[in-house]
Parts: structure tokens; sequence; C-alpha cells
């Protein structure tokens, strides 16, 4: 007899041995009671050729955060684990059917809605390639892993095949697996109008990313199963408002839900909040009626000042423990990741998915410097560090003018901070963040100072002119931008003839050049006086803007030192 046959036939006397399968995305169905010690959780989760994942290994824990830039693979992951449930549940369905393989339709993956299931693989490449998913946990005492192969069947469904051991899955049956999995995208806004729905097409629309359709759907079913007081209380504690319990019309079959402001007698419909306020009312109505025991969060400070995102982290946090669950949360919020590095488990998408290790060093680079600095650190292995944001701006053009091989990474994203020429700040900086990354390159390049800099692993430099405006080839990239403005050339030539020393006309070699603070005695002067006679707004040119006059220099008009700035950038930057 064929293995898994075989396999299968022994699993299914254990269905038929008085067992309940409790696994169902979005229901609040009740299961069988536990001790209020026990959780039942995931503890791993290997993932093989699902969409941005090639193949990870992810160390899970009660509370864990998937933290990256964006399109890094954290929503992937998230959707890995409901695809994983949606294999077991449809196995579960078929306990009086063994078979081989179960067949799930594309309609079925609401956590990830695609216009054909070959959108799932990597690199949409199907042939002679399956995805994988395994997930070991630990339910009433009793661990266990499960592991399914996905096999791509045609645009509209996918093949799904059991790849655990035979007594492994014995062990989860008898003892019954109650892990449900619920997947919270981003709100996306707030329809005027709410039909009401059944529970299978609020569960479509969510995984579909329309939000906007079920908030009020939600609030009613909260208020179905008794818990509506506990999240009115929430909210008042949160919005110092008053909300009132959802109603449902018999006529149109819509439902509404109005609220109030402290001690205002009028209420107003939930359509007049702020999306901030819709976006924690959404999580919490999902929370309190989708008794899940592992919940899925996509991005919960969407639309949340930052204050908010601290507090709604924490409570979500505090009432998925209450609950016995496990919550598992994808965001690139700077403020949800400096309170949970404390407390919970994160797992950074920078390259290869990796634990985020609470060392001393880290936790001292993420308090004093923050998170995103670390993550920026992490991902971007170099950092430059200039006066201000200008100065990346000139040093980008002159890079584009010259055609230089640093135009790429200055181009690319880099990361790049700002000191307000101000060394000490920049080694603070620099060193607190190589302790947690120790293969972090830096190099800082400044106005010019009356100081001596150190080159170590920082690697420093200034510019021997004042600042970086005086490499400016002057008057011609100002005429230049006026041409193109069709300005009055005539004007402009006699206020730079007014405002420039006469000797610096004639000699570029004149202390004039090198010594003014170009940007506030020169640019920003002639401008003015430019724009106020006629009569234009003062605005319309100004030092954030003058990296546009950089971009109308030619090769041959920049000093000398600007290539060998770039030079030096470069060289200090490569890996």
């Amino acid at each position: 007899m064929n293995s898994k046959i075989r396999d299968l036939s022994l699993i299914e006397s254990f269905f038929s041995f008085q067992f309940s399968f409790f696994i169902l995305i979005g229901r609040g169905c009740k299961h069988q009671r536990r001790k209020p010690t026990e959780v039942d959780m995931l503890t791993k989760l290997t993932i093989k050729n699902f969409k941005k994942l090639e193949s990870v290994a992810l160390e899970l824990d009660r509370s864990v955060v998937f933290v990256g830039p964006n399109n890094s693979g954290k929503t992937s992951a998230l959707q890995a684990i409901s695809l994983w449930e949606l294999g077991l549940r449809k196995w579960a369905e078929q306990r009086n059917k063994p078979a081989v393989m179960t067949t799930i339709n594309r309609y079925d993956i609401y956590a990830a809605p695609v216009p054909s299931v070959r959108q799932l693989w990597k690199n949409l490449e199907i042939e002679n390639n399956v995805i994988e998913i395994f997930a070991a946990g630990f339910t009433q005492d009793k661990s266990w892993r499960v592991g399914f192969e996905f096999i791509y069947a045609n645009p509209e469904s996918i093949n799904c095949r059991l790849m655990s051991e035979s007594d492994t899955l014995l062990d989860i049956f008898k003892n019954g697996l109650l892990e449900q999995v619920g997947f919270l995208p981003p709100l996306s806004g707030l329809a005027a109008q709410e039909d009401k729905l059944p529970i299978g097409s609020i569960r479509s629309r969510i995984g579909e990313g329309r939000t906007a359709e079920v908030l009020r759907n939600l609030c009613w079913l909260v208020a179905e199963q008794n818990r509506w007081q506990e999240l009115a209380q929430l909210i008042q504690a949160l919005f110092k408002v008053e909300i009132d319990p959802p109603e449902f019309n018999e006529l149109t079959g819509q439902l509404s839900v109005t609220y109030r402001e402290i001690n205002q007698k009028e209420s107003m419909d939930l359509a007049n909040t702020g999306r901030g306020f819709q976006q924690i009312l959404f999580i919490f109505s999902y929370v309190y009626f989708n008794k899940n025991t592992i919940l899925l969060v996509d991005e919960p400070d969407a639309h949340l000042e930052i204050l908010r995102q601290k507090e709604i982290y924490n409570r979500l946090s505090a009432l998925v423990r209450s609950q016995q669950s496990q919550l598992i949360v994808a965001t690139h919020s700077e403020a949800i990741l400096n309170e949970a590095v404390f407390a919970n488990k994160i797992i950074a998408f920078l390259g290869t998915p990796h634990i985020v290790n609470s060392q001393k060093q880290i936790v001292k680079a993420l308090t004093t410097l923050g998170f995103d600095q670390y993550l920026l650190a992490a991902q971007k292995k170099r950092v430059i560090y200039l006066e201000g944001s200008t100065d990346f701006m000139m040093l980008k053009a002159w890079a584009k003018v010259l055609k230089h091989p640093l135009l790429p990474y200055l181009t690319d994203n880099p990361f790049v901070k700002y000191v307000a020429n101000n060394p000490i700040d920049a080694r603070h900086h620099f060193y607190g963040l190589k302790e947690a990354v120790p293969d972090l390159k830096g190099v800082a390049l400044y106005d010019r100072l009356d100081r001596k800099l150190q080159s170590t692993d920082l690697q420093e430099m200034m510019w021997q002119r004042r600042e970086i405006e005086n490499y400016l080839p002057i008057p011609a990239v100002v005429e230049r931008y006026l041409e193109r403005q069709a300005g009055d050339l005539s004007l402009i030539r006699e206020l730079m003839s007014d405002y420039m020393p006469p000797i610096a006309k004639k000699n570029r070699e004149e202390s004039w050049w090198f010594d003014t603070k170009m940007s506030d005695d020169f640019l920003d002067k002639i401008f003015r006086q430019y724009f106020q006679t006629l009569k234009q707004p003062v605005s319309l040119m100004s030092k954030s803007n003058y990296y546009e006059l950089a971009l109308l220099a030619k090769p041959d008009e920049l000093d000398r030192e600007v290539t060998e700035k770039l030079d030096a950038l470069f060289l200090a930057l490569q890996f």
C-alpha cells in the first residue's frame, strides 16, 4: 500500500473518534475549554517559493513583530501563515474522504487575493516548482509540525498535498488542533453606506482589501456577541467619545453606527470620524469578534499619529495576551518598534529575514537612535553624513553632470543623515549604530570647519571653501536658469554685479569666492531682490532649490575639488 495512503487511513481513524476540528478563519466559534495558562501558538514557520520569499525559516514567539521596508516580504510571511491554515482546513473538511491531494480555489485565498494563483509563486516560476509551508506549534501541552506542498493546477486553483509524517499528524489530530488564524489588513477607508453582509462575505472583502465595506458589519457582530460594552469603553478611553450600538434598518438592509462627543447630545454618523479613529475601531472590533488564537495584523499603525501607534500596540498586545492568543504584526512604525524591542521578538526582513537579538549594543542603538536608524544601517550598510538636504541634492546634481560612478548609489535611496555640520553628532550616531551593525561604513562631508577631523571607521572630510554653494559656477548657472525661465537677464546681471566685489569679478582666486557664505550673502540676496523688483513670489528660488543651478553646470566649469570629493565618497562607500 502506498505510504501516503496508509498514513491518511490512520489519520482517518482518529477523525472518527469523537473529534471536533475548530480552525475556521473569521468565525467566532467556541472551542473546547482551555486552562487559563494554556497558549496555543506557532513556534516556527518555514516558507519556500512563496511570493517574495524564496527560502526562509522564522522562529516565532507569543508576540512577534515583522519589520522591514516596503515590499520586503513582511506581508508575504503573514499571507503564508494564512495559506498554511487554509491547507489545514481543507484537509480537515476531507476527513471522511481520504485523498492524496485537495484543491484550493483562488477565491478561497482571502488573505492573498490575486488575479491568477501563479502570482503566489516566487518569480512566477511554476514549472517543477512547489510552494512549501511548514509550521511547528504548541497546542494543549503538545508540540506538533505540519507541512503542505502547494502545486500549481491552473490559474484558478492549486493542489495541496500533505507533507507531514503520520505519527506527528496522529498526535495532532488526536489532541485537537485548535489554532484559528485571523488576517487583518490595513483599513482602506469607510463607505458612506454599508449593507448587512453574511460572515463569508465579510471575510472575503477583508481579504481583498475592501475593508471600507465591512466596519459597521464587524461592529454589528461584536454587539451580537454581547461584547459591545467592552469595545465602547475602549473607544471612549482612547478618543473621549461615546459610540452607540449599531442599528439595522430592515427596510434598506443597511447598518448604521453613530457616535457622540462627550457632553454633546447630537449623534453623528461614523463616516464623520477621522481615518485614525476608524482604523482603531476596525482593529478592535475584529479582535473582539474573532476569537482567533493567532492574529495576523498588517500595518496596524496606518493612518495613526505616532503617540497613538504606541498606545494602540500596547492595548492590542494586552488584549491578545489576555485571550491566551498569539499576535504577529507587520509594521515599519518606529514607535511600535521602539516599544516592542524589550518585550517581543522582532524579525527584520532585511536580506534573509532574521531575528533581531536583544543584545546590549542593539538595545542601546535602538533606544538612543531609534529603530528606523538601526533598520537603515542594517539594510544599507553605508551611511553618509551631510550638513543638510541641500548638500545631498547638489552632490547628486554634480554626479549627474560629471556622469560620476557615485550617481547610482545617490539615486538608490541611500542612508543619509543630516547633522547641521556638527561632527560630534555624526560620530555619536555612527558609532552607536556600529555597535549594532559592525560592518557599517560611514563617511562625512562637512562645510569648512576650523577644527581637525578624524579618519577612523568614520571617514571625515570638509570642503576647502566656506560651503557647498561656493562651488557653483557663478554667474553662468544663474543666467542659464533665468534663460530657461524666460526671465530678465539684464536685471539679474545688474544685481550680480552690485553684490559682487569688483576684484572678485576679475579674479576667480580672490578670497571672496572661498570665504563668502554664498547662499545667504549672495544667492539669497540677488534672487530676493530680483523677484521683489518683478513683483513675483520670493519663494520661487530659495536655498532648497539651488541644486537646480548645480544641474546647469558644465563639467569643465566645476572646480577640481568637486570631482575629488565625489571620488572620495565613492571610495569610502565601497564594499
